[in-house]
């Protein structure tokens, strides 16, 4: 086919059987005119197809989101507006679960027993440095 006899209707897009049986599940489609068998090898090479993110990559992509939305509303933000100051605070949470702070994080101790006896014991010395009996006047 040249260009000087362009088709006179356009070429319809092709979709795969998989396609229309997961477009069909997706929209709630109850039954299908396949057989079980073949629906579910249908639907498992369809699914087998699709990229899903991990996890880290997923929360990423929601964290961009989320900033946008909230860039989205620094202006009503500053008006006082407060639905969006209500809309705000969600995002934030939301934002805080995304980065991990929700989640009770224990620090590590940064003293051990060593430690904590060297510092009680000079502790006591400055209290017992401190009392009257014990000073020199």
């Amino acid at each position: 086919m040249s260009d000087l006899n362009p088709p006179t209707r356009p070429r319809r897009a092709r979709t795969t059987i998989a396609q229309r049986v997961l477009a069909s599940l997706v929209a709630g489609a109850e039954e299908i005119s396949a057989t079980g068998k073949r629906t579910e090898n249908v639907l498992r090479e369809a699914l087998r197809g699709r990229w899903i993110a991990p996890g880290e990559d997923f929360s990423r992509l929601q964290i961009a989101r989320l900033e946008r939305m909230i860039a989205r509303l620094v202006d009503r933000l500053q008006k006082g507006d407060l639905e969006a100051i209500a809309r705000a605070l969600k995002i934030v949470d939301r934002l805080d679960r995304y980065h991990g702070f929700t989640k009770g994080k224990r620090f590590a101790e940064q003293y051990g027993e060593e430690e904590r006896a060297r510092l009680l014991k000079k502790i006591n010395d400055i209290a017992a440095r401190l009392q009257p009996e014990n000073r020199a006047e």
